[in-house]
Parts: structure tokens; sequence; C-alpha cells
């Protein structure tokens, strides 16, 4: 008659939230040359030039003026049409970086930056080169992560690849996002529309805004650990968001402590070191204690994935298990 085996030879529990980052921080205490990425990084959008997106934004404003959208009505906020800002900072749109959560005007500089006015097509270039350094950069700096969280020895070729096809695969993901987008406005637009014809426009963005609002929560939720299936279970875009939205169904409870507890981390460490940017002096203390903790949260991300991937994969097996069995009858 048959026994369960003995609580020793089960599967361990995977670690809690606390137990995670403090395994997260100690394998980066054992090499804290991993936060040199961020540190230089940072550095560069600290004290590099700057690339103005004015020629952009111009006409961006143009565009929406011509089709009549009142980009200065006092109870809209346009900051990203009728101001300025550094396009350098598109290349950390998939990085932690604490010069963009901050932005570089909160930062004393040594010296007045040097600012590069470009015309349209060559801003719309540099924007769209920037983006994908961004992403590139973003997928080495998880890759280099994945290998220290597997154990596994970063050699030349191999490490290159991996990044490689790690950046393809994120551009493929954000591809399938942007045609998702899309497929929604085309779908939104002719409803809104109606609304507004029959008197119920108001009403109907209020009320498409909430749902819009909690569909976009819920998906937060569910990719979070996007990146995570794409460096540690060299996933594509479709799989790697079941693999996350699978961690979240297996481990509800687990990962909503665990995001909230990193994005309650990633929203007030940049507010706690911005007294530092004041003084150039001091914001090499604040870049790198920002570059250590969150590479440290990265290093969790990574963990808690790994040690709950197991779960889905089992249940995903025993489920096509079961639907092969109800085949065969």
């Amino acid at each position: 008659m048959g026994s369960a085996p003995p609580r020793s030879l089960r599967e361990p529990a995977p670690a809690g939230v606390i137990d995670t980052l403090g395994l997260a921080f100690t394998l980066l205490n054992r090499r804290p040359y991993l936060v040199l990425m961020l540190v230089t990084l940072d550095a560069v959008l600290w004290l590099g030039p700057r690339v103005s997106s004015a020629e952009l934004l111009r006409v961006l404003r143009n565009t929406l003026a011509a089709a009549g959208t009142p980009t200065t009505a006092p109870s809209m906020s346009w900051p990203a049409v009728t101001g300025d800002f550094d396009l350098a900072l598109l290349a950390t749109w998939f990085i932690p970086s604490l010069v963009a959560a901050l932005g570089p005007q909160s930062f004393a500089m040594p010296y007045a930056p040097i600012v590069w006015h470009l015309g349209f097509v060559p801003t719309l270039v540099a924007a769209g080169s920037l983006l994908i350094i961004g992403i590139v950069v973003a997928m080495g700096y998880w890759t280099v992560l994945a290998f220290v969280v597997r154990g596994e020895k970063m050699r030349g070729q191999v490490l290159l690849r991996a990044i490689l096809r790690n950046s393809m695969m994120m551009v493929a993901y954000l591809g399938v996002l942007c045609l998702g987008l899309v497929g929604l406005a085309v779908i939104l637009t002719p409803l809104l529309a109606a609304s507004m014809l029959v008197g119920l426009g108001d009403a109907a963005f209020a009320l498409l805004s909430l749902l819009l609002a909690l569909a976009g929560l819920v998906f937060f939720v569910g990719a979070f650990f996007v990146e995570d299936a794409i460096v540690l279970s060299n996933a594509g875009p479709f799989r790697a968001f079941l693999y996350s939205a699978g961690i979240v169904r297996v481990a509800l409870w687990p990962s909503l402590r665990f995001i909230a507890a990193l994005s309650m981390i990633q929203v007030g460490l940049p507010l706690a070191l911005r007294v530092f940017a004041g003084n150039p002096l001091a914001v090499p203390f604040a870049l790198i204690s920002y570059a250590y903790v969150a590479t440290g949260l990265v290093l969790a991300s990574l963990l808690f994935y790994r040690d709950r991937i197991a779960l889905v994969l089992r249940r995903n097996s025993v489920r096509v298990g079961r639907v092969s069995v109800e085949d065969e009858r």
C-alpha cells in the first residue's frame, strides 16, 4: 500500500519573498562588478551629451494642431508635446536607471551639458537607434545576470549569441504588443465615436478609461516575468508571456507580494537618493547605491522565476497528459 514520501524526500518549497531578496543580494555581494553596467549607463546619461527632441515634438505638435487637438487646453497636460526631453533616455526604457527615474535636470553637473539639436529625420533616426540600443543593452544586462543565476560560465561567443537571441525575442515581443495596441485602437475608436453621436461620450470615455486602467494593471502583473522567461527559459514572445502569467497563476499571493515589494522599492529608492543629486560630488554615491539595489532586485526576480517555473511546466505536462488520455478514450 503506497504512502506519501517523507518530508525530506519531497521537493523543497520555493523560497519566500524575503529569502529570495536575501539570496539575490548574497549573489551580488560575491560579484559586485555586476553593478558596473548600470553605473556606466547612468554616468553617460549624467555627463554625456544630450539629444534634443525639440524638432520631433514640434512636428508632433503641429500634426495634433492640424488634426484639431487642443495641445494647450488648460484641462490637459502635454509635457511631452509642449516641452523637451533627452532622447538618450530612450536607451533606458528596459533597464533600471536613476537618471531616467529622476530626470537629467535633477542632477548637478560640473559643466554645462552639451545638447545636440538635430533636424526632424536625424532626430527620428536617433530615437529609433537609441531605442534599439536600449533593448540590446537591457538584454545584455539581463542575460549576464541570468548566467549568474544559472551558475554558468560567461564565455564570450556563447554570451554574445545569447544576448543577440534574447534581444531579437524582446523586439518580437514588443512588436506583438504594438500590433495588439493597434488592434485595440481599431476596435475602440468606432465605439467611442458611436457613443459620442448618441450623447454618451463622457460616460463612455470614463468607463473605458477605468476598464483600460484595470486591464493595464492585470497585464502588468501577468507580464511581470516576461524578461525572466526570455533569458532563463529561452522562450519566444508568446511562450514568455504564458510562462510569466503561469508563474502568477500557480503562485498568486507570493507573486503579488513580490511584485508589490519590488515596485515600492523601485519607486521609493530614486526619491530617497534625490537629495544626493544636487551636489556633483555626491552624485557618484547615488549612482552606485541605485545600481547596487536595482541589480539585486533584478537578480531576485530571476531567482523567483527560476524557483517557480518548474511548477508551471509540471502543471502544463499534467494537463497535456490528461488531454492525451481523454483522446485515447
